[in-house]
């Protein structure tokens, strides 16, 4: 559809599916039991039995007198017997523990359904094999969260979800209220997540960080590359005129205007019309515009420099470890000179980076420390790292996928035994800081994006950078949960005051004493103060006063975080519900998980403008 800006269309049906990509949506509703309500119940399958711990028969069912779901197992060894499970998908009532100031519904009236942080529990997921829609739960054993499910077809499935139960919970508690989805929906009827893409009326966030893939092509060819690049056997590359359609469909987005904007694919700097691109991006308003690179491009100086005068912000660089041997395995040649090489063009142009390593257990999980002390090393440079627990979008064996799965629990105990940080205290979720940026635009009446996505798609903490080198863990010396909380509290006051309401003199003074007593008294560090804290939070949330003199002299920070992207075996749709980094593609609004993992809406979108290889 042509212009991409002005996509608005109905869910499609089976009775209307005209193009690849829409038989394949609707394709993956042949079972939808959510969907169908107490109509989709019993669901039955393969189930552990957490006594014997042996896979037994049994099905998911709803008891009516109680409005409550039950596993009931007919075990060999332990007789039939029922579990009670947490369930927002068929139950009724509000489950304990959901925010205060939870919404109950979109803009658009789909229903919102609150984060549940206990086990066992019910889950709308994918079969792994056919990723059509099935029933699952999640439960813990040996201090681990796990999800299991069986598909009608293809069978039973086991994947382990986090291996720190307890901080999985934590990160669910460590959570604020919900967002309300967008005021323009490409699909205003939509009712099969994620089959009724592009951006839909089910949608809860607004996006935080926007992708748009400028090419398939790549000049490295790596297995463990999301968008299989080279291996497609054609080339998909939108043109200029396309790029500024997506573009614009980010910046008309409502109520807030995408104002991240990250250049992917393949490689996206292989693009003819790159520089072109970065500039209309600036000229458009984008305020940060990235590029997920490989850095091959950005270790040339010239380009580099041809990159930054056309307003490149930030590099997201893929860095799996410090060893070219690593290198060597997982991109197919050496490269850690051109990495440094990369790292130092970026240095002269004053563009920032953030690292990003595919982590595969067994492979290069053990370089988590090696990567973090490289970061510091360069920290006025590289001011993040967004560790990527690998995600398998192909078939895998079983034991394969048990020996390589690398989890977010994995990741902050990793995290902490290479900085001092502390699990349990310093870990939190993405979307902690959400009032950040609710406050900050009560504060200049102008749109915040937002980072709220489900307490499960990321984690991470902040540390301060002492001049010597030392990290000190920020939650080490505010309490986080007051903080933010705090604010939430304080920007939910200001909206009671009404619409057009903003920050008084006042409000910053209440402001200035929620720092105050968040404040770890107890451990206080003279060197990190409750000013000196702000001062670093301002120059991380805006990227004028970031660079400028003064904030330069505040201490660095550095921002150690995991996304885990989901796979067909761990997939949640409540999580891409709440999703907030999402593509912009000829089809609209798609999130990440949808893309590159899950259902794979990849080579059916890149079919809309793929070509034939040359030669």
């Amino acid at each position: 559809f042509r212009p991409i800006n002005e996509i608005a269309r109905k869910a499609v049906g089976s009775d209307a599916a005209g193009t690849s990509l829409e038989e394949y949506k609707v394709s993956l509703r042949r079972y939808s039991p959510v969907q169908k309500g107490l109509a989709g119940l019993p669901w039955s399958g393969e189930w552990r039995c957490i006594k014997c711990r042996e896979n037994a028969p049994g099905k998911l069912l709803h008891e009516p007198a109680e409005d409550a779901l039950y596993l009931e197992l007919e075990c060999p060894k332990c007789g039939t017997w029922r579990e009670r499970h947490h369930d927002i998908l068929f139950t009724r009532s509000t489950p304990p523990g959901a925010h205060p100031r939870q919404p109950e519904q979109t803009r658009s009236g789909f229903p919102i359904r609150p984060i549940l942080g206990e086990w066992p529990k019910t889950v709308e997921t994918l079969c792994p094999e056919c990723s059509c829609l099935i029933l699952g739960r999640s439960f813990v054993e040996d201090g681990a969260v796990w999800m299991e499910k069986t598909c009608p077809e293809h069978g039973y499935y086991r994947d382990k979800v986090n291996s720190n139960a307890k901080l999985h919970a934590l990160l669910s508690q460590r959570c604020f209220q919900d967002e309300t989805g967008v005021e323009n929906p490409q699909v205003a009827d939509g009712a099969h997540c994620p089959t009724d893409c592009g951006f839909c009326n089910q949608h809860h966030s607004t996006p935080c960080l926007s992708q748009i893939d400028l090419s398939n092509r790549c000049n490295l060819t790596c297995p463990v590359c999301f968008a299989s690049a080279n291996q497609a056997g054609y080339l998909s590359e939108p043109s200029y005129e396309m790029v500024v359609e997506m573009l614009t469909t980010l910046r008309e987005s409502k109520p807030v205007p995408v104002t991240a904007v990250q250049f992917t694919g393949g490689e996206p700097t292989m693009h003819p019309d790159f520089f072109r691109i970065v500039k209309k991006a600036n000229d458009m308003g984008f305020t940060h515009v990235q590029i997920a690179s490989n850095g091959i491009l950005m270790a040339d100086p010239e380009f580099a420099k041809k990159a930054a005068e056309a307003g490149l912000h930030t590099v997201y660089l893929q860095f799996d470890g410090v060893k070219d041997e690593l290198y060597q395995k997982l991109r197919g040649k050496p490269l850690m000179e051109v990495k440094k090489a990369a790292v130092e063009n970026c240095r002269r142009n004053d563009i920032r980076i953030c690292l990003v390593p595919t982590i595969v257990k067994g492979v290069n999980d053990d370089q988590i420390e090696p990567i973090l002390k490289f970061a510091v090393e360069n920290s006025d440079v590289i001011n993040a790292i967004a560790y990527q627990p690998v995600s398998f979008t192909g078939r895998i064996a079983r034991k394969e996928l048990e020996s390589k799965r690398y989890t977010l629990g994995d990741l902050a105990e990793d995290i902490a035994e290479a900085s001092g940080a502390d699990v349990e205290r310093d870990f939190y979720p993405a979307n902690l800081v959400t009032p950040v940026s609710r406050f900050l635009e009560k504060l200049d009446g102008k749109p915040k994006i937002r980072t709220s996505c489900h307490s499960e798609c990321g984690l991470g903490t902040y540390f301060f950078i002492t001049p010597d080198g030392e990290l000190i863990p920020i939650p080490r010396m505010f309490d986080m949960m007051k903080l933010f909380g705090g604010m939430n509290e304080l920007t939910a006051a200001i909206d009671a005051r009404g619409p057009d309401a903003r920050v008084t003199r006042w409000d910053m003074a209440k402001l200035f004493w929620i720092f105050l007593k968040s404040y770890q008294w107890g451990a206080r560090d003279l060197r990190i103060t409750p000013l000196g804290f702000m001062r670093a939070l301002r120059s991380m949330t805006l990227k004028k006063y970031g660079r400028s003199a003064e904030g330069k002299k505040v201490y660095r920070t550095m921002m150690a975080a995991g996304m885990h992207f989901m796979d067909r075996y761990n997939y949640d749709t409540e999580r891409i519900r709440r999703c907030v980094i999402t593509y912009s593609t000829p089809d609209g609004f798609y999130p990440f998980c949808t893309i590159n993992c899950g259902p794979s809406y990849r080579p059916y979108v890149e079919e809309m403008n793929a070509r034939p290889l040359e030669g």
